[in-house]
């Protein structure tokens, strides 16, 4: 199989080996939403501060409408934050500029076939980063897609094909070799696998397993399945209704779950043993909308262990040696039920 080698060029320089690529502090991103005569605001981020780490594979999950995606397009440079900052490589995304952020951080989106334009054939997919960023000349750039395509496990013949003749993991490939040509030091994927068959899953997985390695990657991984992301993620940060509940290191979390929301996310995981059957997920009622959330932690209303103080007070945000966690049964300064357990 060929190498891939691309002059970066003069792409913005990140932070240094050991910082944070990307920061956010206290980000926020709120939309106005006309709801009949009234114009009421929904908050899909709120307040969430975080780091994501040179090398690291931080994973963000939780259910639809948690802000998921509101927070990666964020740190994609895509969409302005309502409060607080972002910066990555150390600078705000509007002081890099469109075309140093795009060789500084690309996105992998979850619809292989409505993210790819349908009316170009794969190898100009692929070449376009190239020739706008002008990398090379014509036939060097023929020759670094040709090279790309067949690292992300397509034969080279397809380049020439269109997306409608490829079928959902093939296209997302193309999507992975469009996203990786320029050698970017950062990858958004925001639920890369959801779209695909199970089997097919576990390919594009191990692929971009692969390419990380290869490439020296840093990925923000964002999926509503905690057991996608087991397989990838160093950290795992899980969302609740615009919020960051909880934080921390891939095998504490899913090994030792702090926050109800997190262990109600790990009973929803299917299991390929069939003895087991279906998981029951311990969770009351339904997702709360998000223009009307409740009062206290916005988990008290589906929280198997929620007492009195949730439903008026929201938890305060917890830095420990574990990570970060939102939850009144894990604040000292809080006296909980004795009755139910941390």
């Amino acid at each position: 199989m060929s190498a891939v080698v691309i002059d970066r060029g003069p792409a913005p320089a990140a932070a240094a080996t050991g910082e944070p690529l990307i920061q956010l502090e206290g980000v926020g991103k709120s939309f106005a939403v006309q709801r009949g005569s009234d114009a009421r605001m929904l908050r899909a981020v709120d307040g969430v501060s975080l780091d994501l780490r040179r090398g690291e594979v931080l994973a963000i999950v939780g259910e639809s409408g948690s802000g998921k995606t509101t927070l990666g397009r964020m740190m994609l440079g895509l969409m302005a934050p309502s409060a607080g900052q972002v910066a990555i490589g150390g600078r705000p995304p509007a002081a890099l500029g469109k075309r140093a952020l795009a060789r500084l951080v690309q996105p992998i989106f979850q619809d292989p076939y409505s993210s790819l334009n349908a009316r170009k054939t794969v190898g100009d997919i692929v070449g376009l980063p190239l020739r706008i960023h002008g990398l090379g000349s014509h036939a060097e750039r023929r020759k670094k897609v040709a090279a790309m395509i067949e690292r992300v496990g397509l034969p080279t013949a397809l380049i020439h094909a269109f997306p409608s003749q490829l079928s959902g993991g093939q296209r997302q490939r193309v999507a992975i070799a469009r996203a990786l040509i320029t050698q970017p030091e950062i990858v958004v994927c925001d639920e890369p696998t959801s779209a695909l068959d199970v089997s097919v899953q576990a390919q594009i997985l191990n692929l971009l397993k692969d390419l990380r390695d290869e490439f020296d990657l840093t990925y923000l991984f964002i999926s509503h399945n905690l057991g996608v992301v087991e397989f990838l993620a160093d950290r795992i940060g899980v969302m609740y209704l615009g919020r960051l509940v909880e934080l921390g290191a891939a095998a504490e979390v899913l090994a030792r779950p702090r926050h109800p929301y997190t262990r109600a996310l790990l009973g929803s995981v299917l299991t390929p043993d069939p003895a087991l059957g279906l998981p029951e997920a311990p969770l009351r009622g339904q997702f709360p909308d998000p223009l009307d959330p409740p009062p206290g932690c916005a988990f008290h209303p589906r929280c198997p262990v929620a007492f009195d103080r949730c439903a008026e007070i929201a938890p305060r945000t917890l830095h420990d040696a574990a990570g970060l966690i939102e939850c009144h049964r894990h604040d000292a300064a809080v006296a909980a039920p004795p009755d139910a357990a941390r």
